[in-house]
């Protein structure tokens, strides 16, 4: 059902209000929207007879807003921004957008998810290419700050100036523990994290987010005194599932890795009593920059193909 505003507020009434909000002055604003003072007079008294509420106060030089028109300015400005932004987007599929949009991801990201969004942003976009760069994140966020990626695919962990960052949630995503099938941790119903941490681990590098959790997980419940396992710090995932294979080592990775490696047959998911890491993957980008058609879409296409099940790192 629409709402008192949706039945009652005109497109030009909005156009007004806009107007009014920037050129403090009736008869400027009247020449402005190419109209007469006294007709733009009435339809502001209007305006304010219909929401039954006093948007601006008039002297015989100046109108200032009120409360109620300063909301309203705010409200109008927005949705005539969206209006224009909408019609640059039309114009610019009407006529074939062409450039490039440059996506910097976690290792960890869901390719899936990418994959699904970034096949239907082509479909909608056939002149851009996507092009995809994979790094850490202290790498990504210095190639975001630096212009060398346009938007930056990564968790929620990284903290960031959102007075010039936009962040837009994507999915949630958490942790799972991983052995070989066989691994006695793997075959138990209910492991202790006491059991976990006094085994040996296949560690991410230090400037991941989840390698402090291990960190402290391990130096809380590994026993204190007598000889500690060696770890062993790999950054590849390739060679961390095949220490995990080889070796009997326990490794940390993205949930939707380890559903992958499980269905296949190649590790096993510990029943750990909880996730060392849970949070939501985001998409950051500067707000400096103008959200562009390119990006609109893909961050469209993007938060489609990320609705549905929970995934993790």
């Amino acid at each position: 059902m629409a709402s008192f505003l949706e039945r009652n507020l005109t497109l030009r009434q909005l156009r007004l209000i806009s107007q009014l909000g920037r050129t403090p002055s009736l008869s400027k604003s009247a020449e402005l929207l190419n109209t007469t003072q006294p007709a733009l007079s009435r339809s502001l008294a209007q305006l304010e007879a219909t929401l039954q509420v006093r948007l601006f106060d008039r002297t015989t030089k100046r109108i200032s807003p009120t409360p109620a028109g300063l909301s309203m300015i705010q409200h109008a400005d927005r949705v005539l921004g969206e209006l224009m932004l909408a019609e640059e987007s039309l114009r610019d599929l009407r006529g074939g957008v062409s450039g490039e949009l440059r996506l910097g991801i976690l290792p960890v990201f869901s390719a899936q998810r990418l994959a699904t969004a970034m096949l239907r942003a082509s479909q909608m976009l056939p002149h851009v290419r996507l092009m995809v760069q994979t790094h850490e994140i202290e790498d990504l966020h210095g190639a975001l700050q630096d212009g060398r990626i346009d938007l930056m695919l990564a968790h929620a962990e990284w903290t960031v100036d959102l007075n010039r960052v936009e962040v837009t949630p994507l999915y949630e995503e958490f942790s799972s523990i991983v052995a070989a099938p066989r691994h006695k941790l793997a075959l138990k119903r209910s492991p202790t994290w006491a059991e976990a941490a006094n085994e040996r681990w296949v560690l991410p590098p230090h400037r991941t987010p989840l390698r402090p959790k291990l960190d402290r997980m391990l130096s809380v419940h590994r026993r204190p005194g007598g000889p500690h396992p060696t770890d062993i710090q790999a950054d590849s995932a390739s060679l961390a599932l095949h220490l995990v294979r080889s070796s009997g080592l326990l490794w940390a990775t993205a949930n939707h890795y380890a559903e992958d490696y499980e269905r296949r047959g190649l590790v096993r998911r510990i029943a750990m009593p909880g996730e060392l890491l849970r949070g939501p993957m985001c998409a950051f980008r500067l707000r400096k920059e103008a959200m562009n058609t390119p990006t609109r879409v893909f961050l469209q296409c993007m938060q489609e193909a990320s609705t549905g099940e929970v995934e993790a790192y």
